[in-house]
């Protein structure tokens, strides 16, 4: 398992190099990754290659045990390849071309840059692929962030309207498929189709703000900028993998900032990995984004650029200072949660340019502090929980389907002001946790029946090969739960002519009548018969009421002109059950529904009640359960474990009740069965 930084020789003077480097040593890492932007270093002049800069740090390094991740530059073309190739800049939703002087200035369609992209990574590996310290390599950094994933330039104009030409065949299958009759849309020719200006990128402004484009047009953008990215990057692979067979990845940002579908992106790379910033000050650390790396690389992941917290930061706001103890906990929970490679973002705070004064291990003036030891004592807690953790592994029960077509589609057309697809993804996921329940996220393609329950948030856009799979997990003995917006659009984003959910009331045994967003005065209190009593909260995002049609209503609003109606169903199908949620719900309300699917499921839970502020991750050792158990409150807190367990990082049994300090953590083993 490698634990390290990420650094820029490039930036300094030797002398500080040598003083970075013994720190790193006494640091007691083992991984650092170097080079993502700096291309005028490696290519001072076109076709003229430099590495001499960076092959002394690199041997240093790995004279102290220490391998590196050399990462290819490309998201700063340098100076000289703008100037003689301006025609590579990337062009904004507004027509603006974005100039030499920041980072992500280019078009990843481009064949121009795509040229030089793919000579300067080859260059690359063929320089490291034998080196013996160079352990992987990282494409690019972060494709499309900053607004940089939906470029408009005449290229992507032109290859766009290819693209589309491809998929329908005929302008008139275009034309009837997007609807486009509707305000006289319709085009004669593939030529006449312009790319869309309204975005979903986050850091950018509608170019238009009253501008209401073809969703279908607009959805399929999304899949082709996606699809232009993973080319890109994939061509980069391509340069690398002619030299070497050393892992090749690159780093994705959270689940999905950058509006690029990762389930699809790391089909062709080695390791998934991507770069986590939470906050280390007082909250709990999310694990939903490692449950969501599980998901798409179905093995160990790698978190490439990983939060150290403090310093003044860029714009002046900067990060808060991690709360004592945090920031090794922080590390060790991501270990826990299945990484197999943290690397933490900075190692030395920079003194210029655009991130200035940022967060970093070690301050600007060189000297160990409370960071720097935290992050130390990580390093020796991981060498004894290594043994362990690598050969173990998760076996979770349930799963949570994450759909980026559907977060697109909810991103174009929104149904409420404050319905964020990840963010309810999230929450399920969460109330899942608290219930000490083990979740994987995972795309609609993945195999669900390992799983005993499945849930799928705001599935709007489905194939009917999706439903298919999912109405043969019931009728086989799956349980599965949907929310609101089930089948509402088809893959071209277009509504369907039938009864909500389309496709699938057989499924879930109802139809669904009226429907309409929750705001301040139409929200309504919901009852739900848990069997046991009934249990009343509030709603929120959506309501929907439903028509049974030989579903149970175990949900009804309890008040409002809706008083009566039924908005959560329960229905068997085959061997199964198929649960329908009709709106949002409180978050206590939430977890005695999803209490009911566990039920039903027979899903296994952690043996002993979860304290609110902590968070148990399970995993299989050697037939055994093994409990990674995460105290993120700022006091301290017991649990009672209710049975005797080893106690890995202290070698030594535990007894049933035990104490976690503020922001402490345990590796429980259960005992040897006889």
């Amino acid at each position: 398992m490698f634990y390290g930084v990420s650094y820029y020789p490039e930036h300094k003077a030797q002398a500080e190099i040598e003083h970075d480097l013994a720190l790193m040593k006494e640091l007691g890492i083992n991984i650092v990754r170097m080079g993502e932007f700096a291309w005028c270093k490696f290519e001072p002049r076109e076709g003229e290659y430099d590495f001499t800069w960076l092959d002394p740090v690199i041997a240093q390094l790995g004279a102290n045990g220490i391998q590196t991740i050399v990462c290819t530059p490309t998201a700063c073309p340098p100076a000289w390849l703008v100037e003689k190739h301006p025609e590579i800049l990337y062009v904004d939703n507004r027509g603006v071309a974005r100039p030499f002087g920041g980072r992500r200035h280019y078009c990843y369609n481009n064949p121009v840059y795509r040229e030089y992209s793919h000579k300067i990574a080859a260059a690359i590996a063929a320089h490291y692929a034998d080196n013996p310290y160079v352990f992987a390599f990282q494409i690019d950094n972060e494709l499309a962030q900053e607004g940089t994933g939906r470029c408009r330039c005449p290229v992507c104009r032109e290859k766009f309207q290819k693209w589309l030409q491809a998929k329908y065949g005929t302008i008139a299958e275009l034309n009837r498929r997007m609807g486009t009759i509707f305000w006289g849309q319709t085009y004669d020719h593939f030529g006449q189709i312009n790319l869309p200006v309204n975005t979903i990128e986050p850091n950018t402004a509608q170019a238009i703000p009253a501008y209401f484009e073809n969703p279908s047009l607009r959805l399929d953008f999304e899949r082709f900028c996606s699809e232009s990215n993973i080319e890109y990057q994939n061509s980069q692979r391509d340069a690398i993998k002619a030299y070497t067979d050393k892992p090749v990845t690159t780093n994705a940002t959270g689940l999905a900032t950058n509006s690029i579908d990762y389930f699809k992106a790391f089909q062709g790379l080695d390791v998934y990995a991507f770069d986590y910033y939470p906050s280390l000050r007082d909250g709990a650390i999310s694990s939903f984004p490692y449950a969501h790396a599980r998901g798409v690389c179905r093995k160990g992941f790698w978190l490439l650029e990983f939060v150290s917290g403090g310093g003044h930061g860029l714009w002046g706001s900067g990060r808060l200072q991690p709360y004592p103890g945090a920031l090794r906990q922080a590390a060790i929970h991501a270990f826990a949660a299945g990484a197999d490679l943290v690397a933490h973002f900075q190692f030395r705070t920079f003194p210029f340019g655009a991130e200035q004064l940022n967060y970093a291990i070690v301050d600007i003036d060189g000297i160990p502090r409370r960071r720097f030891y935290e992050v130390q004592a990580a390093a020796r807690d991981l060498k004894k929980l290594s043994p362990i953790l690598k050969n173990s592994h998760f076996v979770n029960e349930v799963a949570v389907c994450f759909d980026y077509e559907s977060l697109w589609a909810l991103k174009i057309k929104p149904i409420a002001r404050d319905f964020n697809y990840v963010d309810f993804c999230g929450e399920i996921y969460h109330r899942l946790v608290r219930l000490g329940v083990g979740v994987d996220v995972i795309s609609f393609g993945r195999d669900l029946e390992q799983y005993k329950v499945v849930i799928v948030p705001a599935p709007m856009v489905m194939s009917d090969d999706a439903k298919r799979r999912l109405k043969h997990y019931v009728y086989s003995g799956g349980v599965l739960l949907s929310t609101f917006l089930a089948g509402v659009k088809d893959p071209d984003n277009l509504g369907i002519a039938e009864s909500l959910p389309c496709g699938l009331t057989d499924l879930f045994g109802i139809r669904v009548g009226e429907v309409e967003p929750v705001v301040e005065r139409t929200a309504a209190t919901i009852a739900l018969d848990t069997g046991a009593g009934t249990v009343r909260g509030g709603n929120k995002y959506w309501a929907e009421t439903l028509e049974p049609n030989g579903a149970e209503l175990i949900g009804t609003y309890a008040d409002t002109f809706r008083e009566g109606l039924g908005v959560i169903s329960r229905n068997s199908y085959g061997s199964g059950t198929a649960y329908y949620l009709g709106t949002g719900l409180a978050p206590e309300l939430l977890a005695e529904l999803l209490k009911l699917a566990l039920q039903d499921g027979s899903v296994s839970r952690v043996p002993f009640a979860v304290p609110e502020g902590v968070e148990v991750l399970a995993r299989k050792y050697d037939q055994r359960n093994l409990y990674c158990v995460f105290n993120f409150r700022t006091e301290s807190t017991a649990v009672e474990l209710g049975q005797n367990f080893f106690d890995v990082l202290q070698g030594s049994p535990v007894g049933e009740r035990v104490v976690l300090p503020p922001k402490g953590y345990l590796f429980l083993l259960e005992e040897a069965q006889n």
